[in-house]
């Protein structure tokens, strides 16, 4: 932002330039570096309503976040539990989705079910669909709420305009809400009014797969910018092999268009619309799959301001979620087809405010309101359809105690309504029980930076998960299926505990991150199918949505990662997640299918025009499950340990073009990560031009 804007905080921020070091070099860099340290080290107004990631981390050599603790933070003053993959580590990994990007940071579990299809999980407690961890496009909810998951294929974003990935492991429903009890993982575009980043990408290979991508940013003024995005993608699903049910080609496209722009120096506005489309199978949570048509919409407008009452900013934004499944199940000697459909349309309202109190407090106070509907229908038929209501308060205080020593407290209460409803499909039956809910959350960390002999962290958080919504609604049938309704339901509560260390190794220019975790959940969930099911001849399987008791966790990751003087970045660590699942007769047991030891490895380097990187990824055995339609059980299927290889080689042959191979899943020419269909290797040649 201008001047007029930036001058009077950093006057009344620039005594903290005192205990931050100066990097060598001409008194004016110096000048800039403890402006921005100033910046960073204060309260929400150093974003000055859009954060400048692009500047910030030319300056100081490393990326910003504000995902930790919802305030601006350098990345070497986050906790080990956090993690940011910045756009040269997803361009170096070759990967062509989401799920493949992610799959190289440790803590999290990536189950890939298809070419598009893949669970996330953040240490432990997996379940299909990655219901406890929630999932971010610059801020706005792109998880499904509806039924607990998130549809990675229909993230409308292009993977070469993402700016970085930020993920916080551990329980921050305190800072985002009640989705957020596993973790965060937050996806950040380039913001067209800073960076003018343009380009075309197309590329192709293995099982007839097609992608693009485009992307034209333009800044017109210095108070107003757009920016389009397009991607696609097309190929042959992997070999179905036992799985005929499902179609044998997957596709996805996806459109974003951004504005924005200035009011005034101190007033800044945004409006967002995005549209998706995806066709391909998708993994049921009971064990099998069905062909998925998933689309999906979504409008956001919000609006800065810089006043004497603080940073003050107001977003609001709808998403819509329709997706139809179809299938034809063989089971007992005769064929049930599946032709279901649901509409999920979640709309929100978010007010915060960031006040700078004096030189060692900052306060940032919010308010959110949430209204979630959700219709379901089979054949053509509506089944059923309900919505809740949801409000909540929130406040986070920032306390730097003393130079290096800091201590934030995020505070938050949501309160949720869910109404009676009747059952369309059974109109005999009574009423779903009305739900009242009422839940506290917290997060506290201290951080001490204690030089040369590190930074200390210590953590504790209280994490809400609340039931899907498909869950609250009344007892329906849909084909031979009956989902009962559960008075019982109640949210799961996980409380956390953790110790985090980093520092330098300057010897071998390195880092090293060290985090431990224990945690329990009280009341765990699964997503809405993942209950036990009951099957009551001659052909009536009956779902109940329920709590799983209590899960207890312990574990933690050490990462080191470097780069050396003759261009090559490596990285290796090594995490653990052991669980105990009290509930040990049950079919849908966390702790047998969680894997509980994984070793990640890579390299990039650089050797003037030419770009290598690898990266491997090596996780102990776990269990599956998977649907037996001949009697219509749970089967329990073990999946050995795995190592997953991947591989790239680019070559900038001029500044504005880069040729580049990628090869996934180089390990085996057919892995069995899951217990459905098997990951084939694939090898993907592209073609970059930006412009």
């Amino acid at each position: 932002m201008g001047t007029p804007l930036l001058f009077p905080f950093v006057q009344r921020r620039l005594t903290l330039g005192a205990s931050i070091a100066f990097p060598r070099g001409r008194p004016g860099r110096k000048m800039r570096w403890l402006t921005a340290c100033a910046l960073i080290s204060g309260a929400h107004q150093a974003h000055a309503q859009s954060l400048d990631y692009n500047a910030f981390e030319q300056l100081f050599g490393e990326p910003v976040t504000t995902s930790a603790t919802g305030k601006p933070q350098r990345a070497s003053e986050l906790s080990s539990d956090t993690q940011i993959i910045t756009a040269e580590q997803i361009e170096s990994s070759g990967a062509q989705t989401l799920p493949e990007v992610l799959r190289m940071v440790p803590g999290l579990d990536v189950r890939q079910y298809s070419m598009l299809g893949a669970n996330v999980s953040v240490r432990g407690n997996d379940a299909a669909g990655g219901s406890r961890t929630l999932v971010l496009l610059d801020g706005r909810q792109v998880y499904a709420e509806g039924y607990n998951y998130t549809e990675w294929g229909v993230i409308p974003v292009s993977l070469r305009d993402i700016r970085q990935i930020e993920v916080v492991r551990g329980p921050n429903s305190a800072l985002y809400g009640f989705n957020a009890s596993g973790g965060v993982i937050n996806i950040v575009t380039r913001d067209p009014l800073h960076e003018n980043k343009s380009y075309v990408h197309v590329g192709g290979g293995s099982l007839d797969g097609f992608n693009g991508e485009f992307v034209a940013s333009h800044k017109f003024a210095n108070a107003f910018a757009a920016k389009l995005s397009l991607n696609g993608l097309r190929s042959s699903e992997y070999a179905q092999r036992s799985w005929p049910n499902i179609k044998s080609q997957t596709s996805t496209l996806n459109a974003a268009l951004e504005l924005r722009g200035q009011l005034s120096p101190r007033v800044e506005w945004s409006l967002t619309g995005t549209i998706d489309q995806e066709r391909g199978p998708f993994w049921l949570d009971v064990g099998t799959y069905v062909n998925s048509r998933p689309f999906t919409k979504s409008m956001e407008g919000k609006i800065t301001a810089d006043t004497s009452w603080g940073l003050i900013e107001f977003k609001s934004y709808q998403n819509s979620f329709n997706n139809s499944i179809s299938s034809d199940i063989s089971a007992l000697g005769g064929v049930f087809p599946i032709a279901f459909s649901y509409n999920l349309e979640t709309t929100v309202s978010q007010l915060s405010d960031t006040i700078t109190l004096n030189s060692q407090n900052d306060l940032r106070l919010g308010v959110e309101y949430r209204y979630s509907s959700l219709s379901d229908h089979q054949a053509g038929v509506k089944l059923a359809s309900g919505y809740d209501m949801l409000a909540a308060g929130s406040a986070t205080w920032d306390y730097r105690i003393l130079p290096k020593l800091t201590l934030t407290n995020a505070v938050r209460v949501d309160a949720l309504y869910v109404p009676s409803f009747p059952s369309l499909s059974m109109p005999e039956l009574p009423l779903s029980a009305p739900k009242h809910y009422l839940e506290p959350s917290f997060n506290s960390r201290i951080r001490y930076d204690a030089g040369k002999l590190g930074v200390f962290g210590l953590n504790a958080a209280r994490g809400i998960q609340l039931p899907a919504l498909f869950d609250f609604g009344a007892t329906t049938v849909f084909g031979p299926a009956i989902a009962i309704n559960n008075p019982s339901l109640v949210p799961s509560t996980t409380i956390n505990v953790g110790l985090n260390y980093s520092r330098k190794i300057e010897p071998i220019n390195a880092n090293i991150s060290v985090a431990l975790f224990a945690q329990r959940t009280h009341n765990m969930l699964g997503t809405p199918f993942a209950s036990n099911y009951t099957f009551t001849p001659p052909a009536t399987l009956t779902m109940l949505p329920q709590n799983y008791n209590r899960v207890d966790d312990a574990g933690g990751e050490i990462r080191v990662d470097g780069k050396t003087n003759f261009g090559l970045a490596w990285d290796l660590a090594y995490a653990m997640a052991a669980v105990r699942d009290t509930n040990q007769a049950s079919m849908v047991n966390f702790q047998r299918q969680t894997p509980v030891n994984s070793v990640i490895g890579g390299f990039a380097y650089k050797l003037g025009q030419v770009e290598l990187s690898a990266h491997a990824r090596w996780q102990s055995h776990y269990q599956d499950v998977s649907a037996d339609f001949s009697t219509f059980r749970l089967n329990n299927i073990e999946i050995k340990d795995f190592v997953t290889l991947n591989a790239r080689v680019g070559w900038q042959f001029d500044k504005h073009f880069l040729l580049s191979l990628s090869g996934d899943q180089l390990g085996a020419s057919a892995l069995q990560e899951t217990s459905g269909i098997h990951i084939q290797r694939r090898l993907i040649g592209g073609l970059t031009a930006r412009f």
